[in-house]
């Protein structure tokens, strides 16, 4: 008797098989999810093995070449463009980055990774520098007043202050307030360029950005973001990948609503890889980049070019030469924190200083318009 009722208690304790019905919604409901169709990942570029050597051998070849000839680096870069003797010199105006508002900085808001200050032209590197720190300052000022009282910040791997925000307004109406406090006209006397890096953005099983944690939007609903946003602050002339590349309707249409307003950048590796809408692009400087490659593409319209990623810094002050030699308008060193790039920041200011003893210095008019030409731009440069 006890054994036939330690059997029916076994068998009432036993679980009982999962109904029909709920089966079949099981088995649907894995269909609706194999059914997914996710946007297609970017195509990988080619690498040819030992190719990161290509760079730091041209470069290394150039400085070479300047030593034999008892030349500046930069003279020697402008007499391989040109290939004769340039007699006047004209110093790149800084682009430095104000802050940082990515994924990687402690708020919910992952659109703007670099809001940028980009000086008015005629300005000298010295100036520059002073200004952007007097701004970052009262930026920090005017956090630590707010009511929360405390300000969650770090500094991120581009040498400025990740800052806590929710939405993409608030950096630029942070930046406006200190900019009027320090009676710094925004629009005249500095604009504003934002670096978006949309294409880290993707949510490819939904097709759709994240532009702050939990925030979706589709391409063309980032169309109307953008034009929102360049209308409250007419003073950003310059997004940085707005879209990824395969975007290219979006690039289009938001090429065709902001006309001749606001630049937007692409970051390529070479010009076949500009968007149709991209205006202007940044040429990525990575270990396969020769000093050839540079002069070349120098040459093209609306060149930007950008060093290697920021997570590997560098303090070879390199860069600062190539941009000066190459007759570049604007340089993207990042921001004013790191030894990697107050040395690139400190050689501009030497390259001034010397250009102007000797009376080779060619200034720059103060009235020209934001983003006229090519810009070069590095968190590293390859040795």
């Amino acid at each position: 008797m006890e054994v036939k009722k330690k059997v029916r208690m076994d068998e009432e304790s036993s679980p009982l098989p999962p109904p029909t019905q709920e089966k079949d919604k099981k088995i649907r409901d894995k269909g609706k999810k194999n059914n997914i169709v996710e946007t297609p990942a970017e195509p990988l570029e080619p690498v040819l093995h030992g190719s990161t050597a290509i760079g730091s051998v041209s470069l290394a070849v150039a400085k070479a070449g300047a030593e034999l000839q008892q030349i500046p680096l930069y003279h020697h870069i402008a007499a391989l463009k040109s290939c004769q003797d340039q007699d006047r010199f004209h110093i790149p105006v800084s682009l430095v980055t104000l802050i940082c508002c990515g994924r990687t900085s402690p708020g919910k808001l992952n659109l703007l990774e670099e809001v940028i200050l980009v000086p008015k032209p005629g300005q000298g590197v010295k100036q520059i520098v002073t200004t952007t720190l007097k701004l970052q300052k009262e930026m920090m000022r005017i956090m630590m007043a707010t009511k929360a009282g405390a300000v969650q910040a770090i500094e991120c791997d581009r040498g400025a202050p990740a800052v806590s925000f929710e939405r993409p307004e608030q950096p630029l109406d942070l930046i406006t307030e200190a900019c009027s406090n320090l009676q710094l006209q925004l629009g005249t006397d500095a604009h504003l360029a934002l670096n978006c890096a949309a294409h880290k953005l993707l949510d490819r099983s939904k097709g759709k950005y994240e532009v702050a944690a939990g925030v979706l939007k589709s391409p063309d609903e980032l169309v109307d973001l953008y034009q929102t946003l360049l209308h409250k602050h007419p003073a950003v002339v310059t997004l940085i990948d707005p879209f990824r590349g395969e975007d290219k309707e979006q690039w289009q249409k938001l090429s065709n609503a902001v006309g001749n307003k606001c630049s937007l950048l692409s970051e390529v590796t070479n010009v076949s890889q500009l968007p149709a809408g991209g205006k202007r692009h940044i040429l990525k400087l990575v270990n396969e980049t020769t000093i050839s490659d540079l002069i070349r593409i120098a040459s093209h319209p609306g060149s930007v070019m950008l060093g290697v990623t920021e997570s590997e810094p560098c303090s070879d002050a390199s860069l600062s030469d190539l941009a000066v030699g190459l007759g570049l308008d604007y340089i993207k060193l990042g921001g004013l924190h790191g030894a990697e790039r107050m040395t690139k920041y400190n050689r501009l200011i030497s390259l001034e200083e010397e250009l102007a003893q000797r009376g080779i210095l060619a200034n720059k008019d103060k009235d020209s318009p934001p983003f006229p030409g090519a810009v070069l731009h590095s968190g590293d440069t390859p040795v």
